[in-house]
């Protein structure tokens, strides 16, 4: 009996490895045979999973950001709005090794993205999931009387989402932003907007 193979699983797991390879060796690292190699698979089981290498990088961007938004939702049941926010935004912030790697690759894949018009989308859906969760977030934090009903929300969300990703360069470089210090700064600029 042929063996039965779980291609969403295979997929991810060639994703990680391609992480893997883009951390060790950048995006020009990246090929079927190394990131088959990578994954332990042969390539040409890898080219039954992806058709090519810009569809392999795409999902590997797009896996990042299912990644963050499982995460996500796993505080949605935080009971404290500011808590709540604090806690969902710090899941696109790296604050540790997995997150880096995401941070560290995320980045790497939208650089390489004027050559690879795949990965250009994929960035795309990142730029405005991250101002759509800015949103979110200060939608939350209004309707909870968190945020002065005058700001306007659209200025905002763009304003926390240049936060967000400036924060997360500082540590990605390894400033001497240490964690704590970046989640007092985000907890300042929530507690700004009453």
């Amino acid at each position: 009996m042929p063996k039965l193979i779980d291609h969403d699983a295979r997929r991810a797991e060639i994703a990680e490895a391609l992480w893997r390879v883009v951390v060790r060796d950048g995006v020009s690292g990246v090929s079927i045979r190394d990131v088959a190699a990578e994954a332990g698979i042969s390539a040409g089981s890898l080219r039954h999973v992806f058709t090519d290498k810009e569809d392999m990088l795409a999902f590997s961007m797009r896996l990042i950001y299912i990644r963050v938004g499982e995460r996500v939702n796993g505080h949605t049941s935080i009971s404290d709005p500011m808590r709540r926010a604090e806690a969902i935004l710090s899941e696109v912030l790296p604050f540790d090794d997995n997150r880096r790697a995401e941070m560290h690759v995320n980045l790497a894949l939208v650089t390489d993205a004027v050559t690879h018009p795949g990965l250009a989308a994929a960035g795309l859906e990142a730029h405005d999931g991250l101002r759509s969760l800015s949103r979110h977030v200060l939608v939350d934090l209004r309707d909870h009387g968190l945020v002065d009903p005058g700001r306007d929300l659209e200025a905002e969300a763009m304003r926390l989402h240049a936060l967000i990703d400036g924060l997360a360069v500082h540590l990605l470089l390894g400033h001497n932003d240490a964690p704590r210090r970046v989640r007092m700064l985000v907890r300042d600029h929530l507690a700004s907007l009453r």
